[in-house]
């Protein structure tokens, strides 16, 4: 039977329907990486790109050339951009609003190599990454006029991106994130209304509880399939301890996260190999009066699914997998050969 459920922190509504699970077209695969030599981001290339605005390399190598694990590039083709002027303010008129489009747009490409993926990386390749992710973010959610940034990741042709080369990427805007507004307001009702408990951290504590939806543990983060995901095998990572942006992670979470989030990702393509997702991590700027309420997280949307014309004009997504049978299936992929599937919220050893 198909269920409507809300989510326990925004209201927002999904359809599980399992019985849809079958239909035709559900998960188209990544064709073959195209050829290096055309890849602006493959290392040789650093000329193709705007000149980069931090790199992971040995020292005494030169800046904008080869020898780089991690490089941050500002996008040639942002979505915002530092040249609009906020001084321009507000304009109305009778179609609308408009206002600048003010932020900064970024690249951090994650490996030289041409076709690697970040759930096959090398987990020290793996830290790099992050730890270059959680600098810009420190750096970004402190300029002036920033309210609000996201980092996310396009893997796949299902995902939205055009290029093959792995990369992730950060926008920092002047406004805040629609997605982050409705969290926050949803969070400051929920402390209203429980002395001022975090309502990111009671559904973490529910779902740790109950066990039947969390994939896999770290000591301080926890991965779980959301009660009303919108995607299959949706997988959102919570840190265990309070902080409202991914620029606060102390260095063992980052080191949890390093190990848990390409965990997750190979779990996925052992059920569904060769898939496309992205991931969205989301964060208030510093001095923003709602980062206090927020408790920054990492959601992984599988793209297994096109939208039909429900979803789209309903605006009601629809889920032909539980996220219970999501997480039980996905703890299985992440078992060994020879031992049984790990129970619901068992913490590995570290």
């Amino acid at each position: 039977m198909s269920e409507l459920r809300e989510d326990p922190i925004t209201g927002r509504r999904s359809i599980i329907a399992p019985h849809r699970s079958s239909r035709p077209n559900d998960y188209p695969r990544r064709p073959p990486p195209a050829a290096p030599a055309d890849c602006p981001f493959c290392e040789g290339h650093e000329s193709w790109t705007p000149p980069e605005i931090v790199a992971d390399r040995p020292a005494g190598r030169p800046a904008n050339g080869p020898g780089w694990t991690v490089r941050a590039i500002p996008n040639k083709f942002p979505s915002v951009s530092t040249e609009a002027r906020l001084a321009d303010g507000l304009a109305r008129d009778d179609r609308g609003v408009r206002r600048p489009g003010f932020g900064f747009h970024e690249v951090i490409l994650e490996s030289p190599v041409h076709d690697a993926r970040l759930a096959t990386l090398p987990a020290g390749q793996v830290r790099r990454v992050l730890g270059v992710l959680r600098d810009r973010v420190r750096a970004l959610e402190s300029e002036p006029s920033i309210a609000s940034l996201i980092v996310f990741e396009n893997s796949g042709p299902e995902s939205g991106g055009t290029l093959f080369h792995p990369h992730a990427q950060i926008v920092a805007l002047s406004e805040v994130l629609p997605v982050l507004a409705e969290e926050t307001a949803a969070a400051e009702r929920y402390a209203r209304d429980h002395d001022g408990r975090c309502v990111f951290e009671e559904t973490l504590a529910s779902e740790r509880g109950l066990g039947t939806r969390v994939v896999r543990e770290e000591r301080r983060l926890t991965a779980y399939c959301p009660f009303a995901s919108e995607h299959p095998y949706e997988v959102r990572i919570v840190p265990h301890r309070h902080a409202g942006s991914f620029g606060d992670a102390s260095e063992e979470e980052v080191d949890a996260l390093a190990r848990l989030l390409p965990a997750v990702l190979s779990d996925l393509e052992e059920i569904v190999p060769e898939y496309s997702y992205n991931f969205a991590l989301r964060s208030f700027a510093r001095g923003r009066p709602e980062r206090g309420r927020y408790h920054w997280h990492l959601d992984v949307l599988p793209r297994l699914l096109r939208p039909d014309g429900f979803d789209v004009g309903g605006g009601i997504p629809v889920n032909p997998f539980a996220p219970e049978t999501a997480a039980r299936e996905l703890r299985g992929a992440g078992r060994e050969p020879g031992r049984p599937e790990r129970g619901p919220g068992e913490v590995p050893k570290e």
